[in-house]
């Protein structure tokens, strides 16, 4: 029964990375554009913990104006409206512009990739099974 948690879990863990990874892929893969947005709006979410919010952007690039909404979601509307923030992009896809979180984004990664290593130790019986286990 632990085995099927187990490889269960592994593979939870590797669709998180590759659901999250295909679409930084193209952000990870091109040249980086900046662009000036503007603070539209805000998108409402509302679930079982309650109402959360993302900022809406709205800028201008390649002859087009674009809106995107932001991925970290708030409990309240923030930033105001109005609010002026740079957004980067991969070269031709302003549809992927998103505020720069690089240390959020490598810490979500790093938990997966941590989880997986701590799942697989226990899969090939290089960590104890639990508390019990050990010696007293």
């Amino acid at each position: 029964m632990e085995t099927y948690f187990l490889y269960g879990s592994m593979a939870l863990c590797l669709f998180g990375l590759w659901a999250i990874a295909r679409r930084d892929w193209a952000r990870m893969t091109s040249i980086s554009r900046q662009v000036d947005a503007e603070v539209i709006g805000h998108r409402v979410t509302q679930d079982n913990d309650g109402t959360s919010y993302g900022a809406i952007y709205r800028f201008s690039v390649e002859g087009a104006s674009h809106e995107v909404t932001d991925e970290v979601l708030y409990s309240k509307p923030a930033p105001p409206l109005g609010t002026r923030l740079t957004l980067s992009y991969p070269f031709g896809r302003p549809d992927l512009a998103h505020v720069p979180r690089p240390l959020m984004w490598l810490a979500v990664y790093a938990t997966l990739l941590g989880l997986f290593a701590m799942l697989l130790a226990r899969a090939m019986d290089w960590l104890p099974a639990s508390g019990g286990d050990m010696p007293g």
